[in-house]
């Protein structure tokens, strides 16, 4: 039971702090300098920044930055993934040899190194990170789901439509796409965290969100440096993100048990 109260608890506190943020009306750049590297005290529960501004209000802005990034990244790459592996994995032939060369092509680099050169090429900002991080993640759905195609198109059911004149479409909407929707969900589920550690390292390195916006990565980047005389500046940001991204995880092995569905990959 605590394998899944756990990650939703921690969730629901992800997602209640970016609620909580627009209902509080909360200043992430209120600038305090009589209190800089501020520790925590009753004023500022996570103590303050280099430049005074509060360490938690700075969490909850970065929290809307990576819930933002995340959905938007995982969105696009499940609906551009799966409809082209559907597809072409269906269809068959070329172009499905040509889908699998391309997917080996993406695959032969490491996605953040793709997701770094395309960020340094297109500039930095949180629409430029969604659009780079969309052109590496739909891969990994394209592949997932062109395998599972493969396996359920020679079924009966689906060769019963076929002989009965079913238009293809009309196949891999409603007999097989219901089919391939579970280990899809819990794909999406780890994407999710890995976009989550992807537009922090990207903030970290400086590709991502700009000051003063904030991100979780640009707040530990700022961070190390003062790490011997304000620690707290690295310390709550990074468990923040460690929190949430195994609380993503944990949920996914939740859903994998529940559904019983073996990874593909």
């Amino acid at each position: 039971m605590i394998r899944i109260i756990l990650p939703i608890f921690i969730l629901l506190l992800w997602i209640g702090g970016v609620i909580a943020g627009y209902l509080m009306q909360l200043d992430p750049d209120s600038i305090d300098l009589a209190a800089i590297l501020a520790p925590p005290n009753s004023a500022a529960l996570f103590g303050r920044d280099d430049i005074g501004r509060s360490i938690l209000d700075r969490i909850i802005a970065g929290a809307e930055t990576s819930l933002i990034v995340s959905v938007s990244v995982t969105a696009v790459s499940v609906v551009v993934g799966t409809c082209i592996g559907s597809v072409i994995g269906y269809i068959g032939g070329i172009a499905d040899m040509i889908l699998v060369r391309v997917i080996d092509i993406f695959l032969a680099f490491p996605g953040i190194l793709l997701a770094i050169a395309l960020a340094a090429v297109m500039g930095p900002g949180i629409e430029n990170i969604v659009i780079a991080l969309s052109l590496v993640g739909w891969v990994g759905f394209a592949r997932l789901s062109r395998a599972q195609v493969l396996s359920i198109k020679e079924r009966e059911h689906v060769q019963a439509a076929v002989a009965l004149g079913t238009r293809p479409h009309n196949i891999l909407i409603w007999h097989i796409l219901p089919l391939i929707a579970a280990p899809l969900i819990v794909e999406a589920t780890f994407g999710i965290a890995s976009i989550i550690i992807a537009e922090a390292g990207l903030s970290y390195l400086g590709l991502g969100v700009q000051p003063p916006q904030a991100s979780w990565g640009s707040m530990i980047r700022d961070g190390s440096q003062y790490l011997l005389v304000a620690p707290h500046m690295v310390i709550f940001p990074g468990l923040v993100l460690m929190s949430v991204v195994l609380a993503v995880n944990l949920l996914g092995d939740r859903f994998r048990d529940m559904l019983d569905v073996k990874d593909s990959h």
